[in-house]
């Protein structure tokens, strides 16, 4: 599938670097971390080795918060398909 789509294109020297891909649509990779059993308590604040590297948001508590507040979406910028309440007349749009 991926072959049809790029077919005709140019290459490129980086093409298929998908290390290159994870770090352009990452900004983090840290929470990997979690899932090495080596590493455990590296959620805790006061782990040293989270401390020496860092690293954030790593206790499930922040995982809803902003990564870097300062680059945040503007807190009064509205969706753009906002979600029907259950019972709301518009939830029924479209159903016929």
């Amino acid at each position: 599938m991926m072959r049809d789509t790029v077919a005709g294109l140019p290459e490129e020297r980086a093409d298929l670097d998908w290390d290159a891909c994870s770090d352009l649509l990452f900004q983090d990779h840290d929470v990997l971390m979690l899932f090495d059993d080596s590493l455990g308590g590296i959620e805790q604040p006061h782990n040293d080795i989270r401390q020496s590297m860092g690293m954030v948001n790593l206790a499930p508590h922040d995982w809803f918060g902003a990564f870097d507040p300062d680059q945040g979406c503007d807190p009064d910028r509205s969706f753009r398909h906002p979600r029907p309440r259950l019972g709301d007349d518009r939830s029924k749009e479209g159903a016929d």
